[in-house]
């Protein structure tokens, strides 16, 4: 009884949260974006599979955790080092072409 007890409060918690979401047709639809958007910022599913889960299409999706300022691309330390290597050779080939 006591573990029923917890996940209704845990829910009704829950609920002003998903309430204020201003995106969604109703409780469910919103209820679903939160537990997908949730799912995804915590690397559960990914970008595909949690626009699945809340019933929008990719675009839809991303457009969404971008008004939200939720970042939906990955930006890692490797490809930062990719990008510091070209710019450095591109600024080389650059400054030989002058």
């Amino acid at each position: 009884m006591l573990a029923h007890n917890l996940k209704e409060e845990t829910i009704n918690e829950f609920i002003p949260v998903v309430e204020k979401t201003v995106f969604g047709k109703d409780i469910d639809d919103k209820f679903r974006l939160t537990i997908a958007i949730g799912l995804y910022v915590n690397n559960d599913v990914t970008l595909a599979g949690a626009a699945e889960l809340a019933g929008r299409n990719l675009n839809s999706f991303i457009e969404i955790l971008c008004l939200n300022k939720i970042a939906w691309g990955e930006y890692s330390e490797e490809y930062y080092k990719q990008d510091k290597s070209a710019l450095k050779k591109f600024s080389e080939l650059r400054a030989g072409s002058q």
